[in-house]
């Protein structure tokens, strides 16, 4: 019973005005192929990561199209929050909204067969980047830079507070799981694989595997996320940069 990952859905059934094509080739078209996809590999007995950015929603109303999309599809789902999930409001409200085949984790854990899921939506940090990955144009490599000056210090706030969830959240990984997954949907180290404050703080928690996604327009021939650092592994999973074809992190 396979276990997969797909992140960066950005579906937008609800708030049909939002057209993804605009940002490139790779996103005609996606829900179609994000379907197809899925139907291909994922089986009705399968778990499938979702870490973040679901819906492009507003209200949480306005997601329950996307939500029952993803419901249609096989498997067991479980998600975590992205910088762009603004519908996301608390689980107690989002539960009364959810299709059954679809779980959230927020401060929590979720426990499947012998796997235990932990995770947290994370943010921008200084400690490393992937400018060199990404086919930025001049326009936009401007901005960046200039975001990254004003930003800095407010980042810096909401990312020790994203780490104190994401700590909070692995806390309650099962001891007896026989694998230790987390989700963040930032990137929680550089492409050097160098020890990031993420990395070792999954270390400490005995992480067999972070999967993640948020960084798009990544360069093709490019396959820097792929790798393992002191015994966890890293996956990229941007729906983007793999053709919106779920990847298998445990078989």
């Amino acid at each position: 019973m396979p276990v997969f990952a797909l992140a960066d859905l950005h579906l937008s059934f609800g708030v049909p005005n939002k057209k993804m094509d605009i940002f490139g080739e790779r996103w005609k078209n996606h829900s179609e192929q994000i379907a197809e996809n899925w139907l291909s590999i994922v089986g009705k007995d399968d778990l499938i990561l979702l870490p973040g950015d679901i819906s492009w929603a507003k209200e949480p109303k306005d997601a329950v199209l996307d939500l029952k999309f993803i419901d249609s599809l096989p498997g067991t789902k479980v998600m975590i929050k992205g910088n762009h999930d603004y519908w996301w409001s608390s689980l107690k409200k989002l539960e009364t909204l959810l299709p059954p085949s679809i779980h959230l984790i927020q401060n929590t854990a979720f426990n499947w067969k012998d796997i235990s899921v932990a995770g947290s939506r994370l943010w921008d940090t200084y400690e490393f980047n992937f400018d060199g990955c990404i086919d930025y144009t001049p326009n936009d490599a401007l901005s960046h830079l200039m975001a990254k000056e004003e930003d800095k210090d407010q980042d810096e706030k909401i990312f020790l507070r994203e780490m104190q969830r994401l700590e909070t959240s692995l806390k309650q990984l099962s001891s007896k799981a026989k694998h230790r997954i987390a989700m963040t949907h930032y990137p929680p180290i550089g492409v050097d694989l160098k020890a990031s404050r993420v990395s070792l703080l999954l270390e400490k928690y005995k992480v067999e595997t972070c999967v993640f996604g948020h960084i798009h327009s990544m360069k093709e021939n490019l396959n820097p996320f792929f790798g393992e650092k002191n015994g966890v592994r890293y996956l990229f999973a941007a729906g983007d940069f793999i053709h919106f074809k779920p990847i298998l992190v445990l078989p």
